[in-house]
């Protein structure tokens, strides 16, 4: 069961890498990342892309939930912004360990973990039930732990842009050098040598076109400082595909007698919601649903979001039509 859990986490890192496109800029690790629908994609094969079959990725179970950067694009998308371009560059990397599994497995010696995490432990008892494990282990801890990871700082900027919008703006002024993807582009890779005089011009082509949206960030610290503390500092941990965060199941730290029953409650919590108990039987797998949740296995958000995405597609089909109809070819 903990090598099953272990596999799903590669997955939804994988998953992870696959939802944006990146395109390296330069050895220094500037990127430049294109996400939304290619250019040859209508504006329903877009919606389709990232209104329908992504919209799992959000929910409570699947493995971007509650993801800022996610959320964010998904919110600008639904406003028109289907294009996003990002440049970053990390810097202040200090690699970290978690010392305490090496110390018991190498010393022999107990795990030195807090004592509010010891009470939880104690207050499960000898057999807990799935809903006792998810409200004192789960819910405050998590599912794994940190066993290695990249710390740092980034700088980033990231620009959404609608591209129709932004096609019929250059169309009214006739002059599509005024903004352009490939100005755009040169502004981006200018970030880092000349920000003050970049985010002026990009702040103004926002004012005077509403077509594009841009957002800077900067996390951890601008210096080789050393971290103060890490609860204070935000986003300090580096996620670039070469600074890989390992990580390993709760299980590893519990008791013998626990760790079956705590794999079993987080694929439940991760699969069923919290909402039943998740059963496999000849590689079929379920939730039997708790007298609470008696619909836990009604995919009813993917529904919702299929038929969101189909009257989605009836719009833009009828707008084509339309617009088809009124540019005088239509007989």
């Amino acid at each position: 069961m903990a090598l099953c859990w272990q596999c799903a986490v590669v997955v939804r890192w994988l998953l992870l890498m696959l939802l944006w496109q990146w395109t390296v800029l330069d050895c220094l690790g500037w990127v430049l990342v294109l996400a939304g629908a290619p250019d040859h994609y209508t504006s329903s094969t877009g919606t389709t892309r990232a209104d329908g079959r992504l919209d799992w990725l959000l929910s409570d179970k699947g493995p971007f939930h509650r993801c800022p950067e996610y959320t964010e694009f998904k919110e600008r998308f639904q406003q028109g912004f289907t294009t996003r371009y990002k440049i970053y560059r990390e810097f202040s990397h200090w690699k970290v360990n978690s010392l305490a599994t090496e110390r018991r497995d190498f010393l022999k010696a107990s795990l030195p973990l807090a004592p509010e995490f010891f009470r939880n432990l104690r207050l499960l008892g000898r057999r807990p039930s799935l809903q006792q494990i998810n409200e004192n282990l789960i819910k405050k801890y998590g599912t794994h732990f940190l066993v290695s990871a990249t710390l740092g700082g980034e700088e980033s900027l990231t620009i959404f842009l609608d591209k129709q919008k932004l096609s019929k703006k250059a169309e009214g002024n006739g002059n599509s050098s005024a903004v352009s993807l490939e100005v755009l582009h040169q502004l981006a890779a200018s970030y880092f040598t000349d920000r003050e005089s970049t985010l002026r011009r990009l702040h103004h082509l926002q004012i005077a076109t509403s077509a594009i949206k841009v957002t800077e960030t900067r996390t951890g610290p601008l210096g080789c400082s050393n971290y103060d503390s890490l609860d204070s500092v935000s986003s300090v941990l580096v996620h670039s595909p070469e600074n890989k965060i390992h990580l390993k199941g709760l299980q590893e730290v519990l008791p013998e007698f626990l760790r079956t029953r705590f794999v079993e409650a987080a694929l439940s919590y991760v699969a069923c919601n919290s909402e039943g108990e998740l059963l496999c039987h000849n590689n079929d797998c379920w939730c039997r649903c708790t007298n609470k949740f008696p619909d836990c296995n009604c995919p009813s958000a993917d529904i919702k979001a299929m038929e969101e995405n189909l009257r989605k597609i009836k719009d833009t089909w009828a707008n084509i039509n339309t617009e088809f109809e009124e540019s005088g070819r239509y007989l």
